[in-house]
């Protein structure tokens, strides 16, 4: 497994409720240096009326996801050949930006839990928000603050309990300050909730992808490395990027007009997901877990 590497830093580790082993993870500038070049020099110089988004139910987003740079596809690879082939990571071509006066980014999870997609409250086009395991996150740029904090995770990464006296605190928790050339690897759902604070000066470009295990692919994309895949970016072409960015299966849940109409709606967060997508079936998913002990170096569960 990726984590597994000997150039893998754990900056905190746990088992979830799903058995799956989660945490912090990150690889220190291991994004290729002339990669890092290439993606940066196009972003620094694409105007700021490229940077907009506009099928989001979250307005934060709206002007920070930037143009698709020449490159970008071959860090999408790079980022599928570290992870794999035991997890896979579904089609981006975009980068978020974070700039001085942006104010940081909201705390959120990735993912609303596995089986509980009832709890949807953002565009799922690929069906993969209730299976993903990890967000994946390459950064670009030069910046000051914009460090990824942790509200639910202790200083010392341990997860907090809870009801304890620090939980959900944004000022007693874990960060970690990213650079370029990082990637950084953590857990989709709680615990790891996290947010980002404000950037202080420079520009600070985040490569945000979603990881889940092969075996999960609910079929919107090929995996990385098959016939399938290589067949379909032969050329690796904009016209054959431009497909291969988009779902083989759509998502009828997620149409531009059933995205227009929750937009028109002016709900936000839970509002979306209790209204829209209440109905979806719900799997019974844990709620609270146990606080967390050392046994010989290793996060365990108190049971």
């Amino acid at each position: 497994m990726f984590y597994d590497r000997p150039d893998c830093i754990r900056l905190s580790e746990w088992v979830d409720d799903w058995g799956s082993q989660s945490g912090i993870f990150v690889f220190k500038n291991i994004i290729p240096q002339h990669l890092v070049e290439k993606i940066e020099s196009q972003l620094n110089s694409a105007s700021k009326e490229e940077f907009r988004y506009e099928e989001t139910l979250i307005d934060w987003y709206a002007e920070k996801v930037s143009p698709s740079p020449d490159g970008l596809h071959d860090v999408w690879e790079f980022m599928s050949e570290l992870l794999g082939p035991e997890y896979v990571i579904h089609p981006s071509r975009n980068l978020l930006t974070l700039r001085p006066g942006d104010g940081g980014m909201f705390i959120h999870s990735d993912s609303p839990g596995k089986g509980a997609c009832h709890r949807l409250s953002q565009p799922d086009v690929w069906q993969t928000c209730c299976v993903i395991d990890f967000g994946v996150v390459a950064y670009f740029g030069d910046w000051e603050g914009g460090e990824v904090f942790y509200p639910n995770i202790r200083p010392d990464s341990f997860p907090k309990a809870p009801g304890s006296q620090d939980y959900g605190s944004e000022e007693e928790c874990f960060e970690y300050k990213p650079e370029k050339g990082d990637v950084v690897i953590h857990s989709a759902f709680w615990p790891y909730n996290h947010g980002v604070r404000e950037v202080t000066s420079g520009t600070r470009y985040a490569f945000s992808n979603f990881s889940l295990q092969a075996v999960d692919n609910p079929g919107t994309f090929h995996n990385y490395g098959t016939e399938e895949y290589v067949k379909q970016i032969a050329e690796r072409t904009p016209e054959q990027l431009t497909l291969w960015a988009r779902p083989l299966i759509a998502n009828p849940q997620f149409s531009s007009d059933i995205i227009k109409a929750i937009q028109d709606s002016g709900l936000k967060g839970d509002d979306i997901a209790d209204k829209f997508f209440s109905d979806m079936e719900k799997e019974e998913v844990p709620k609270i877990m146990p606080e967390p002990v050392a046994v010989d170096g290793k996060l365990i569960r108190k049971l």
